[in-house]
């Protein structure tokens, strides 16, 4: 995925801060900032190729790099509450309770998607360290 923004700031020499708009691909997700009204973000992307502030520079980050992380991001909580509240109901059944099942095995769900965020935070670090999920400004434009 190539984007396009103006360098704001330059960080350790190796990174750079970047002003740019979302992409129409981006979607509302809400991820960046929340609202279509906020259409602009700024980003830190790898800056190998020395651009300085005011350059207007190309960025990119690989298409399944950025299905990689989205699937990081959504699908496995969203698998923690699903398996959450499948398991905690067979279980809730199997061990004898008979009351608020549902609520109970909701609950386990929530539990399951807030321990798969947290687990995801923790490993965060990881993530920017590999740079297959860090933007890269990739040139600088006219």
């Amino acid at each position: 995925m190539i984007q396009t923004g103006t360098v704001i700031e330059t960080i350790n020499g190796n990174k750079a801060k970047v002003h740019m708009k979302k992409h129409s691909a981006c979607g509302d997700c809400g991820a960046c900032q929340h609202g279509k009204e906020n259409m602009e973000l700024n980003i830190v992307a790898m800056n190998e190729i020395g651009a300085k502030p005011g350059d207007f520079v190309e960025v990119n980050m690989e298409t399944q790099n950025v299905m990689g992380a989205a699937f990081i991001i959504y699908v496995i909580p969203l698998l923690a509450l699903v398996l959450g509240i499948g398991v905690g109901s067979y279980v809730l059944n199997t061990i004898g309770v008979q009351e608020n099942v549902e609520v109970y095995a909701a609950g386990i769900g929530f539990v399951l998607t807030a321990i798969a965020y947290l687990m995801i935070k923790r490993v965060e670090g990881t993530f920017n360290k590999d740079k297959k999920y860090v933007p890269v400004v990739t040139r600088i434009l006219d």
